[in-house]
Parts: C-alpha cells; structure tokens; sequence
C-alpha cells in the first residue's frame, strides 16, 4: 500500500466512528474469584471505551481546524475555516476551540476543547471539561505526535485523569498506523468506583486504503495491552490474542480475542465473534462462559 497524507486526512473522521471498543455497562465485583475476573473484565472496556474517545476527539478537533496547522497541511472531507469558536457542523460543535498559534506554521501547537459544564455532541455523548492536546507537527504527519491533558474532563459521565500520548507510525511500508499510550490513568465511573488504568494500543488500517472518500469500506485491526484494578484491590491485565476485527460499518468489535490474567492467578478471554456485525461478546474464565452485550 502507498502511504498518502491525503489518505491518512480522509481516514481520519472514520475514527471517531470506528474506534469505540466494547464496553459492558458492569461496575462491580463480587463472589468467587472466577466472578470477579469475568465482571472485572466487563468493566474494563467501559474504561477502553473513554480513552479512546480522547484519540477519537484529537482527529476531529483537528479536522475541524485544519486551516490552521499548516498552509501545506493534507485536507480532507472537511475544510474548516474558523481557529477558535463553535463550529456546530462537526461531531464536535458544541466544543469551544481555542487554538495557540501564536506562530504560523510552527511547532508546538497546542488544542484545548472546552466542553463546558455539559456539552451534548452531533454524535450523542454528553462531554464536560477539557482536553488539551499539544502537537508537535500536523498528527496526520508520519512520526507527529500530541500529548494530552484532562481538566475537570468526563465523557459519559466517567471522569478521565492522567498521562495519554498518540504517535502516528504510518510509513510506506507499515501503512496508516496510529499508537496511544495511557499511563497512570485514573477512571471514576458515574457510581463513584474509582479505577487505575493504563493501556498501549496500536490501530492499522488493514481495507479501505485506496479509497479515501469511502469510509464504509474502512476496517482497522487493533493490538496491544491494557490494564485495570481497584487501588489497593483486584487487577486484571489484557493482552491481543489475536487482533481485534473492527470495520466502520459495524459499531462494535467483530472479531478477535484479547486474553487477561486476573490477579495473577485467574485466567480468561474475551472473544468478539467471528465477524458478524453485532453487539455480542463472549467471557470465559475458568467454568465460566457467559455473553456479554457490548456498549
């Protein structure tokens, strides 16, 4: 596959559609310890399912400000012409953009979207608070990357603390490669539960490349690690077993297992299907087997 920018700026709004990961609705443990890695395990994508939302508002916020990075900048489905203000033909309108560019066509660059004390987007999700990302060269850009800042910011109703990065990998020969990184990550979900997570994720376009315009063709494989546990409590860690399938036309993971050791001691998986486009995922840890409905 040829690498383009114009392809990469094309591919971009399909992540605000296609990366949302599974995410069951549990938020407790209790019983045997096969019990508790199972429901664990549930509450966790609820935790993948906020981050990524971050990456997902990193390319919009862009996207939406895309005359402004850079004169030479790749373009894409959408040219927006407004640095700063509310731009209520994008995903995220009703964010309030404000956009450092005390220097034109110089790096760092610095994002903040300021969703205000509630702030309900095109695509449903109510937001609050702030994300702050700063850029160092267009993130369409191979080898760009931003880090980000959370400020009084949920989405959903879980508040979001601590260290994220993102770093464009695409190269000729890897293709359109996007990896995230979370450190020290705090979640507090809508019950008051509070979580410690981190996770490294990498996303490769895998169809769809050699039409930019076309996102319905769009399907991306997803590797990595992620973990969760309660502070001073439980712990589960998950890694890739084999990549998980997600294409844009779907809303959820199709396929793919990602395993996880509970506590170091319990084992189990997670499996996604067999590429049917539906809301269903199957846990099993130890003699349990159940379905669990994706978010």
């Amino acid at each position: 596959m040829n690498f383009r920018p114009l392809v990469t700026m094309a591919k971009c709004a399909a992540f605000f559609a296609i990366i949302s990961l599974a995410s069951c609705k549990k938020d407790g443990t209790t019983g045997s310890n096969d019990n508790n890695a199972a429901n664990l395990s549930d509450s966790s994508t609820a935790a993948d399912n906020m981050y990524y939302d971050v990456l997902n508002n990193a390319f919009v916020g862009f996207e939406d400000n895309i005359s402004v990075w850079s004169s030479s900048a790749p373009r894409g489905m959408q040219n927006a012409t407004l640095s700063t203000g509310t731009i209520a033909s994008t995903p995220l309108g009703c964010a309030i953009y404000t956009i450092d560019d005390s220097i034109p066509d110089s790096y760092p660059k610095t994002l903040t979207l300021d969703f205000g004390t509630g702030c309900t987007s095109a695509d449903g999700i109510l937001r609050k608070g702030k994300l702050t990302y700063v850029f160092t060269a267009p993130i369409l850009v191979p080898g760009a990357t931003a880090t980000v800042t959370f400020d009084h910011y949920e989405v959903s109703g879980y508040k979001l603390q601590g260290a994220y990065s993102i770093t464009n990998n695409s190269s000729e020969v890897n293709g359109i490669s996007i990896t995230t990184q979370v450190t020290n990550g705090i979640i507090t979900y809508p019950s008051g539960t509070n979580y410690h997570y981190a996770h490294n994720k990498t996303y490769t376009l895998t169809a769809g490349s050699s039409t930019p315009y076309n996102m319905a063709d769009d399907i991306w494989s997803v590797t990595g690690n992620s973990s969760i546990s309660v502070p001073g409590g439980s712990s589960i860690v998950f890694t890739t077993q084999t990549p998980l399938v997600k294409a844009v036309i779907c809303h959820n993971v199709s396929a793919g297992i990602v395993s996880f050791v509970y506590d170091n001691s319990v084992s189990g998986t997670i499996d996604f299907g067999n590429g049917d486009c539906d809301n269903q995922a199957v846990v099993k840890v130890g003699n349990i087997e159940k379905t669990i409905t994706l978010w």
